[in-house]
């Protein structure tokens, strides 16, 4: 595990953190056939995901998390003041990522594993070559009827009253302290709240929204999870229906099937998850 700075075409750095293969047991580890990045959901730092991408290193992968900008150790030490919006993840941070990891593995096929917004924003970024697999995990709109019952009703005080006020008085959305999500810059919480109560979610952006997602060609394992109250399958379909040349494989995972209890919006990557779960995204991955 090697912690590194990636450097953004606007001058900003993001805090990456590489897992490779290594020797296990007395025996040499495997050189990588394939490199991912884990491309983190809203208000979740990197280090969430660090046990499942060291058991996919273990399975002769190189794999990066990161911090989006405003966010975890990407973050500065105020977010007071500090300027940034989700589409700045989608079109400074993601292709700085791409671009890095690329130019580290020569010839590697690189996979983008999105978790929730980390997905959702895929269809906004620029296209690179070495991506020939992308994995979306809970990617679903956040319109309130696009939510499972109950939370759908509860969003319209979240973001009349628990967001606005949090806001105003901090220059930012304390998510921790209010153990919502993280916390979040007032750009990547304002462009959040704007989608989320639009039917049309990420597309309400605009016409060129719908236009960069009809131009991805990618191919993409979009997973769906059974007890998702918060990415149900109807907000899944309404993001990826933009998707109108990339070729869609649907994934459900059943929390029975796989041996456990519950998996909901965050627990796949939970160590409690572990291989028994985690086994089946090697297919997604091409790893």
């Amino acid at each position: 595990m090697q912690s590194l700075t990636i450097q953004t075409s606007d001058g900003l750095s993001l805090v990456a953190t590489r897992f490779e293969p290594g020797p296990r047991d007395g025996r040499p580890g495997r050189p990588a056939a394939r490199a991912v990045i884990l491309a983190p959901a809203l208000g979740v730092p990197q280090t969430f995901y660090q046990r499942y991408a060291q058991w996919l290193a273990d399975q002769a992968c190189v794999v990066y998390t990161f911090d989006w900008r405003g966010m975890g150790q990407s973050a500065p030490a105020s977010l007071k003041g500090y300027r940034a919006k989700l589409t700045d993840w989608a079109l400074l941070d993601a292709p700085a990522m791409m671009s890095a990891v690329a130019q580290a593995h020569p010839g590697l096929p690189l996979s983008w594993f999105g978790h929730s917004m980390g997905g959702i924003l895929y269809g906004l970024m620029p296209q690179h070559p070495a991506v020939d697999r992308v994995v979306t995990l809970g990617s679903g709109s956040g319109y309130a009827p696009h939510l499972a019952r109950p939370l759908r009703y509860t969003m319209g005080f979240f973001w009349h009253v628990l967001v606005p006020v949090s806001v105003r008085l901090n220059g930012y959305f304390a998510g921790r302290r209010l153990r919502a999500v993280g916390d979040l810059p007032r750009g990547v919480v304002a462009q959040w709240r704007r989608w989320c109560q639009h039917p049309d979610f990420i597309a309400s952006e605009g016409p060129h929204i719908k236009a960069a997602y009809a131009s991805v060609k990618t191919p993409i394992t979009v997973v769906m999870v059974a007890d998702d109250e918060m990415a149900t399958k109807r907000g899944i379909k309404a993001v990826h229906a933009h998707y109108t040349q990339a070729a869609l494989r649907w994934v459900t995972l059943k929390p029975r099937e796989l041996g456990v209890k519950a998996i909901g919006h965050f627990h796949f990557f939970h160590p409690k998850a572990g291989p028994r779960v985690w086994s089946v995204s090697l297919p997604w991955l091409g790893a």
